[in-house]
């Protein structure tokens, strides 16, 4: 089998390596059947790494400890389910995954992208296809997963036990997806440039696979921040990590990305900066991909480390900004723009500021992250930032984020008037200010925790009365029911209310951030068998411990029965020690409401029946998770809105902008005593 797998591997590459040269080739000469070879062969290489991938998984599965993957990241006792997520366990297999998700985007693009988008696809699938000649290069000569062990182990090394969680059966390939998936849109935008595509023709197709990477990466970023709030134990859920932050750069300009799409659809203007975020988003992903791999960045408990790819991802980034530096160049008359921006207060001014604070966040992240290389280079010592050094630059341009959500829905394009704009957003202001007194009672007593919730409520409000107006408009138009109104508004236009679902959906997960630090409580007690502890509301009663046995494992459990009001429930924080491990895990209990959790940790056991034990109160976290099911609600509801339905509109506004030009220069040279057209 593992043969099997390598043969395969070996395919994929060599028709990667002809799909990149011949793809590039046809779209020189203009050969159809040269063209049409290039689509088999995209078809070939998705069809080989997916043999590859069931190759692997089905080494997984069987246990066969002959392959270094299988044996370095699997054992017989791992429950099955772990055992087929252990595939992006490791380096090796996690780049055989990386390439099998990239080669499903090229085959998709070859096959149905060409006959749609036939300027842009030509050019775009060889540009994945050399990406996946990387890719499948990498995992046949650096980290190839079928590589054997050189003997014949009776058992493996077995999965990381942090990773032995259901969330990360979910969250890795939730973030390839999403990380692969911004390619594509960076593919297309280099093919659009490079093929001089007007605007309307390139831009539906660019903004809906960017739409659909920063969906699995939304949730992909929530989800990890979930599995480290149940497994890690420390009581949170982002700690500005490096490996986090790999994440959240990408995701900070993709979102930028999509806002100046619309100035583009709408306006035709900063074209070079809607060029380079969205280059950037693809850009940014390499270089998480390296801090992943590289070990470069030592204070992550989530990178890959001495695996030696992080040079080739260095290789690949430095030849992706060359690509896009040439395109730029060579068409920056592309990129010129058509309108220059005329009023400060006009929608298209504000979502460009909101996009310089996604950018000024972006390079917050990144000098951030890699400071300690930037200190070991100047200073020749590392100096790793903290968690107070990420809060602290990023609050504010958080809560000026927050601020535009609630005012730029209201403001028109071109220009908005002062007096229109008040009584749009004076009931918003109110409501926002009532907020922050009714916070600071409840004991939100610090400016940045009540003034935040102010300003999150503030937008949350100005969003929802304009849709509010949106709706009674369609009941003025002659549908009188209020339910029927809401349908209609949303499905006649779920691009605009899709995002508004989006955007409530992030404001209610800053309201879960702001909660859970605003009120957060955390004390540790030692206690024997029958003590309690009184806490927020809890009535917490130590019973004892206990001891379970489970898949060769041994669990220590403290038992701790709780009470709050009526409701009564038994949690048990635990360690679980397993074979070889001199360390133990730390398995939290967790007693969740919507208002805030209880959060228990064994710490450890003195000695007798005693037992030392964290109790985090953590207000408002549930709030987080909630806003991700929003975040890909809204964001499936934007997807469904026709493409072409977009490409209309796009012409109908550059008709719409040529009209105006036309009469506005008529009117310039009537002024200027040249002919009238009366």
């Amino acid at each position: 089998m593992p043969d099997l797998g390598r043969l395969a591997l070996l395919l994929a590459g060599s028709s990667a390596l002809y799909t990149a040269c011949a793809g590039f080739w046809s779209y020189h000469v203009k050969g159809a059947r040269l063209r049409e070879s290039v689509r088999g062969a995209a078809l070939a290489i998705a069809v080989a790494l997916t043999a590859s991938v069931l190759v692997l998984e089905y080494l997984l599965i069987t246990s066969d400890f002959n392959v270094q993957a299988v044996y370095n990241h699997t054992d017989r006792a791992l429950p099955l389910l772990f055992k087929m997520g252990a595939l992006w366990g490791g380096d090796a297999g996690s780049v055989l995954f990386w390439a099998w998700l990239l080669s499903l985007y090229t085959a998709y693009a070859a096959w149905q992208g060409w006959p749609r988008e036939r300027r842009l696809t030509p050019v775009a699938v060889p540009l994945l296809a050399a990406l996946l000649v990387f890719f499948t290069g990498l995992s046949n000569l650096v980290v190839n997963p079928f590589r054997l062990t050189g003997g014949h182990p009776l058992d493996g090394v077995g999965l990381d036990p942090l990773l032995q969680n259901f969330v990360m059966t979910i969250h890795p390939p939730a973030m390839y997806i999403g990380l692969i998936g911004l390619a594509v849109p960076a593919a297309y935008l280099l093919a659009a440039l490079w093929t001089r595509t007007p605007s309307r023709d390139w831009l539906p197709v660019v903004r809906r696979w960017t739409l659909f990477a920063w969906l699995f990466l939304s949730a992909a970023i929530v989800l990890g921040g979930m599995w480290a709030y149940m497994e890690l134990g420390w009581g949170g859920y982002w700690a500005w990590d490096p490996v986090e932050n790999a994440s959240l750069m990408p995701w900070l300009t993709a979102t930028a990305f999509l806002h100046a799409l619309q100035i583009e659809e709408r306006r035709g203007m900063f074209r070079w900066w809607t060029a380079l975020l969205g280059l950037s988003s693809f850009l940014l992903t390499l270089v998480g991909t390296y801090i992943t791999r590289s070990g470069v960045l030592k204070n992550s408990v989530h990178s890959f480390t001495g695996t030696g790819v992080g040079p080739y991802f260095v290789g690949l980034f430095w030849a992706s900004v060359l690509v896009s530096s040439v395109v730029l160049i060579l068409r920056r008359d592309q990129l010129s723009d058509k309108i220059v921006l005329s009023h400060i207060i006009s929608k298209e001014a504000l979502y460009l500021l909101l996009e310089m604070v996604l950018a000024s966040l972006t390079v917050i992240v990144l000098v951030g992250t890699f400071y300690p290389v930037i200190s070991k280079a100047l200073h020749g010592s590392t100096v790793v930032l903290t968690v107070h050094f990420f809060n602290t630059l990023s609050t504010p341009l958080f809560v000026v984020l927050i601020g535009l959500m609630g005012i730029a829905p209201v403001v028109g394009w071109h220009h908005a008037r002062l007096q229109q704009l008040w009584q749009r957003l004076w009931i918003p202001w109110v409501v926002g200010i009532v907020s922050c007194i009714a916070v600071y009672q409840l004991g939100f007593q610090t400016l940045r925790s009540w003034g935040s919730v102010g300003v999150v409520v503030f937008a949350m409000t100005s969003m929802l009365l304009d849709f509010a107006r949106a709706t009674r408009a369609r009941q003025k138009a002659g549908i009188r029911s209020a339910g029927r109104a809401i349908y209609h508004t949303i499905v006649h236009n779920r691009r605009r209310y899709g995002g508004y679902v989006a955007h409530l959906a992030f404001l209610t997960i800053a309201l879960g951030v702001i909660g859970s630090h605003a009120r957060h409580v955390a004390v540790t007690r030692t206690l024997q068998p029958g003590q309690s502890v009184v806490l927020r509301g809890y009535y917490l009663r130590y019973e004892g411990l206990g001891v379970q046995e489970q898949h060769g494992d041994q669990l220590l459990t403290a038992h701790v029965a709780v009470s709050i009001g009526r409701h009564h429930d038994v949690l048990m924080p635990g360690l679980e020690f397993f074979p070889g491990d001199a360390q133990p895990v730390a398995r939290v209990a967790i007693h969740s409401g919507v208002m805030k959790d209880l959060y228990l940790v064994l710490e450890g056991t003195p000695g007798g029946n005693a037992a030392t034990i964290q109790i985090f109160i953590n207000p408002m976290v549930s709030w987080i998770w909630m806003g991700m099911y929003g975040l890909v609600a809204g964001t499936l509801l934007a997807l469904s809105a026709p493409a072409f339905g977009d490409a209309v509109k796009v012409r109908r506004w550059e008709w719409l902008q040529e009209e105006r030009r036309r009469l506005t220069d008529a009117a310039l040279t009537t002024a200027d005593g040249g002919p009238s057209h009366d």
